[in-house]
């Protein structure tokens, strides 16, 4: 029986890593002129775009008479499209991926040319919701080529399943191998490297042709003693052994010289769809699996996180956008392409240039490192201008020295929402002595005046129906009686405010602070020296929410991994494989040294609780700011990262009790070690807003800026897999940065960071509610001022 290798020649799309992205840009249009050349030459000769994109820039620059070529090749079969956009990571949000595949899908459908299959190499998963993305862009069947480098395959590889979303929808899923493997083999020029099959052939005296006759053999019959139950198998490769490679006659020409020597193995050129077509005629049951197919590589964009903090900005906003302009009609819709494409392409798995962590002061290093910044820059930039219309639209106006200050608030979201009016004022305007007055009542309403470096932040509480917009003015007050020494003097003459009767006092009134912790009407938080938050009481129920025997709740931890004899910089992060860190990594952990009350008013109280870490991190500070109407907590961390070349990773604890804790990745709700498929990575996660943590009440901790969560011990350890017995409820960490790969990923994380987080319960609430919770959260209302005559009093 004839044995067939369907060969699949296609160029991995790595925008960036080789060169600059500009240039992979104009290489791939390049490559797909030459396959049209190659076409003309040999009617043979067949290609796959391995993604999109490359089409999309080709057809952009393509001239009428090229375009008509590339779409007869395609209806021909000799060229083969895949509906993957981008090798992506799972930054990108579920609408983001959603509006551009259906974008890609009326371009292809305008020029006849279906793409029902989807090809990704290199990554290492896909968040659960591609099922259904997938799925609503046309396409039926995916080809995955993983790369085990820092990760792994889930199931077996070389085999197909039916991978099953969360609302049922499924596609055909191959499970393939390394997308250079018939170079290995030899099918085009790379005999000479051992990198997949590692069998020794290299130290023999064998001709490159033989040494691939040789490995073509051993492979298939290895499948075939492992019980691979097809007569025929897909293998991938390039022109050269290498990413954004052109494409070659050459592996053509092997094909007939191996073909010519009538074994009982054959090799043909195939396109993806040819593939698949064999996989659904084949009488061999294919089993069906649900779950995420968890990223291994997703915490690389853990290795720049100033510029992800930018782009989830950007991503919120335009999330936003999109709810109060959905008809793009408040802002022209170039900006809303420029975000959306650049939100996109910045989600693209390619971080930066081969040598970053061997020759991080390279000039191409640190020239890539800033192209991959633009995208996330370009995005928020566009996000910005689009915010900033919309608002105008809604009655935003500049400064203005005659008329009176006011202020509004949209709620974007379908639902009521409370939450705070928070508005930077540099100056007062005209007022001294002034309540707030709702400008739809007539009556004043709660609000609280902080400061910021440049001067004043006004507060105003918000209770916003669905997508209400609410209208303050300020109302002069008669000034209050000066203070005078009375009987009984409640802050010392030093200034001190430290007795206990006036906290008392103030609980009474709403919430207190003190050295020892922070109090409402809905929680008791209560915080040790060292130790730092070692209880959070729930009021209202009467439960601990952090869960005993865990570090105290956003204690920062920091681990540095040394190099040893024979290390270097990159040989050293090579070697921390899937754990991300070594038994020798040392590893600090915040004590809290130092407690300040930074504010306390009729909305909220703010405390500011100090960490001394032996290493890595200086000028450490988490922020609390409960509120006394709402029984929300925001928290605020800072510090200055000290710049370090050897693998890092930098946590924060997050404690909270649980009976099962659920995140949300792009398209889809996940329980981590329950919703994936066997066999793949339990330790991290990519999420999109943040984690739930399940109880009598569903307890959300929404993340703005932080997008990795990792789960259990921090420790180094043996590798456990999904289906190997991890527990849903082990320790779970916020993973703000780190910088442990050896390519491509930035070496350096020093900087001064900030990132924000909320804890809010939402009770009886479903996971879906509760994750549409977190995304509000994190996106918040919409606020600005407005100058107006006759809103209060005019100055003139």
């Amino acid at each position: 029986m004839t044995f067939t290798i369907d060969v699949l020649h296609y160029s991995h799309t790595d925008v960036g890593y080789t060169d600059t992205q500009e240039k992979m840009r104009a290489h791939h249009i390049g490559f797909i002129k030459e396959v049209l050349d190659l076409i003309a030459q040999e009617p043979r000769f067949k290609w796959n775009c391995e993604t999109y994109w490359p089409v999309e820039q080709f057809l952009k620059e393509a001239t009428p008479q090229e375009q008509a070529a590339f779409v007869k090749a395609v209806q021909a079969g000799n060229i083969g499209l895949s509906g993957s956009y981008l090798n992506l990571t799972e930054l990108v949000s579920a609408q983001v991926f959603d509006e551009v595949m259906a974008k890609t899908r009326r371009q292809r459908d305008a020029l006849h040319i279906p793409a029902k299959s989807a090809l990704t190499s290199d990554i290492n998963g896909y968040s659960w919701g591609m099922v259904e993305g997938l799925a609503k862009a046309g396409v039926t069947n995916l080809m995955s080529c993983l790369h085990t480098h820092h990760g792994y395959h889930p199931l077996r590889k070389q085999a197909p399943f039916w991978w099953e979303g969360a609302s049922g929808q499924r596609i055909l899923a191959w499970n393939g191998e390394h997308y250079n493997l018939g170079n290995e083999l030899g099918i085009s020029e790379a005999a000479t490297f051992e990198y997949t099959l590692q069998d020794g052939l290299n130290d023999t005296k064998l001709s490159l042709f033989d040494r691939s006759c040789e490995r073509i053999q051993n492979y298939v019959q290895t499948l075939t003693e492992q019980g691979y139950a097809y007569d025929f198998v897909p293998i991938s490769l390039s022109g050269l052994m290498t990413d954004n490679s052109p494409a070659t006659l050459k592996i053509l020409h092997f094909i007939d010289r191996y073909n010519a020597l009538g074994g009982d193995i054959q090799l043909r050129m195939v396109t993806l769809d040819e593939f698949f077509d064999q996989v659904r005629a084949s009488t061999v049951p294919i089993p069906t699996y649900r779950g995420d197919w968890t990223d291994w590589w997703a915490d690389g964009i853990g290795s720049t996180p100033a510029d992800v903090i930018q782009y989830r900005h950007a991503a919120r906003d335009y999330a936003v956008a999109e709810k109060l302009d959905p008809k793009h009609e408040l802002a022209p819709q170039e900006w809303y392409d420029t975000a959306r494409d650049n939100l996109m392409f910045y989600a693209e798995h390619t971080w930066g240039y081969s040598s970053s962590i061997t020759e991080p002061f390279h000039p191409q290093v640190n020239n890539l490192d800033q192209w991959k910044r633009l995208y996330a820059l370009k995005a928020a930039e566009a996000a910005t201008k689009i915010r900033e219309r919309i608002q105008q639209q809604h009655g935003e106006t500049p400064l203005s020295l005659s008329k009176e200050i006011t202020f509004r608030a949209v709620n974007p979201h379908d639902f009521p929402i409370r939450t705070m009016l928070k508005q930077d004022l540099e100056v007062w305007f005209g007022h001294e002595h002034f309540e707030v007055i709702d400008q739809a009542t007539g009556q004043p309403v709660p609000f609280q005046i902080s400061h910021y470096s440049r001067g004043y932040e006004l507060c105003i509480w918000l209770d916003l129906a669905a997508r209400e917009e609410k209208h303050f003015s300020l109302r002069e007050v008669p000034a209050p009686r000066p203070f005078s020494a009375g009987m009984r003097q409640p802050i010392g003459l030093d200034g001190v405010d430290d007795l206990a009767w006036r906290r008392a006092a103030e609980l009474a009134a709403g919430g207190t602070a003190t050295v020892d912790g922070l109090e409402n009407d809905f929680y008791k938080i209560s915080w040790q020296a060292g130790a730092g938050i070692t209880s959070w009481l729930d009021k209202t129920t009467g439960e601990e929410r952090l869960k005993p025997g865990e570090l105290g709740a956003f204690t920062p931890v920091y681990e540095v991994t040394p190099l040893e004899l024979g290390d270097n910089y990159q040989s050293v992060r090579r070697n921390l494989g899937r754990n991300r860190k070594a038994f020798r990594t040392q590893r600090s952990v915040g004590q809290l040294n130092d407690v300040k009350v930074l504010e306390n008013g009729p909305l909220y109280t703010r405390v500011q609780l100090g960490y001394r870490l032996a290493a890595g991190l200086q000028d450490c500070a988490v922020i609390l700011t409960a509120y006394k109407l709402s029984p929300k907590v925001d928290v605020d961390v800072r510090f200055h990262k000290l710049s370090e070349w050897r693998p890092e990773n930098v946590y924060l604890a997050l404690p909270f009790a649980a009976s099962q804790v659920a995140l949300d990745k792009t398209g889809a709700i996940v329980r981590p070690r329950i919703d994936q498929l066997p066999g793949t990575c339990i330790d991290f996660y990519a999420t999109q807003n943040g984690v739930v943590f399940e109880g009598q009440d569903n307890w959300v901790v929404a993340s703005q800026d932080a997008p990795l969560v990792t789960l259990g011990d921090l420790a180094a350890h043996p590798i456990r897999l999904m289906g190997e017995g991890a527990s849903n409820t082990d320790p779970v960490y916020s993973w703000l940065m780190n910088n442990f790969w050896e390519t491509n990923f930035k070496a350096d994380l020093g900087g001064f960071y900030q990132f924000h987080y909320s804890v809010q319960p939402f009770a009886k609430s479903t996971l879906a509610q509760a994750f549409t919770q977190a995304a509000a959260l994190n996106q918040d209302v919409w606020t600005f001022y407005r100058f107006e005559k006759g809103a209060g009093h005019d100055l003139r």
